[in-house]
């Protein structure tokens, strides 16, 4: 039995670019990701909802800068949050949103916004549906929920701690029942060909495990391939064996863990490049 509906966050960061770059990858049907997306569908919100994100964002770093505020810029204007569904439990689209706004109901009032902040809030509301094939390997219908973390002039940090991500966990078990009449403590995950005591959310838990531990040493994989750039630049052979030496090691973590296609493409150009340029294998 599951525990809860599935809901997964994290932060989106790097700014307006961080926002704009969801924004795109939540309508893109041709991203390596969503090879077995079948519909993408608006919620609430469109192109202009992430601008307004991004705006809101902008003027509040504008004005940390005119108050002469110390500390470093803020990077995330936004948090995202993933409402899964296992495969064969299809809400409508017009079922996601109104569970999508029983959430943010919920989520507005733990955050004790007022009138014009919550207005601030609303207006500033992004959730896409990808509909997903119903059979065969990963996840089934989900829904991405995009949520403002400044309202006028106040960061909504609350957003980022565990107490709101369980407030939305119980609450999209509530609003899906409702809703829907889906209830998660009836669920029976279906496996096939994985054994006996995998299930399918387990399956999946382990899916995204995996992603993640490979995105991680991407982002490990470009800091060290940097410095060793850096370093071949300078002729700074102590530096350059150090960080080829890392290189070697990131490379054999990412090929154990079997990235999909095009990162695997990547890393095989990154790779040809430093072998070219230091004349040495890295196996």
């Amino acid at each position: 039995m599951l525990k809860n509906w599935t809901v997964t966050t994290q932060a989106v960061k790097n700014a307006t670019a961080g926002v704009m770059i969801r924004e795109k990858y939540l309508l893109s049907k041709s991203h390596p990701n969503h090879k077995n997306t079948e519909r993408i569908l608006n919620l609430l919100g469109n192109q202009k909802t992430s601008q307004r994100i991004a705006i809101a964002g902008e003027h509040f770093r504008t004005t940390q800068m005119l108050n002469n505020k110390g500390g470093r810029p803020l990077q995330s204007y936004a948090m995202e949050f993933c409402l899964t569904m296992p495969q064969g439990y299809r809400p409508t689209p017009e079922q996601w949103r109104s569970i999508v706004r029983d959430i943010c109901i919920t989520v507005a009032k733990k955050l004790e916004l007022t009138d014009v902040e919550f207005e601030h809030f609303k207006t500033r509301l992004r959730a896409v549906v990808h509909q997903q094939k119903q059979q065969g390997l990963g996840a089934g219908d989900h829904v991405h929920l995009i949520m403002p973390k400044i309202v006028g002039a106040r960061i909504l940090k609350e957003l980022q701690r565990k107490q709101v991500t369980r407030l939305i966990k119980q609450s999209f078990n509530s609003a899906v029942l409702e809703h829907t009449g889906y209830d998660y403590t009836q669920y029976v995950p279906k496996a096939t060909g994985r054994g006996k005591r995998l299930d399918e959310w387990q399956y999946q838990q382990q899916e995204a495990k995996r992603a993640l531990k490979i995105q991680r040493l991407v982002t490990k994989l470009q800091n060290q391939s940097d410095k060793w750039f850096k370093a071949f630049s300078k002729n700074d052979e102590k530096q350059l064996n150090r960080q080829f030496n890392r290189l070697i090691k990131t490379f054999e973590e990412l090929a154990s863990l079997s990235p999909d296609e095009v990162t695997s493409k990547n890393i095989s150009l990154l790779k040809k490049d430093i072998q070219k340029k230091s004349n040495r294998d890295i196996i």
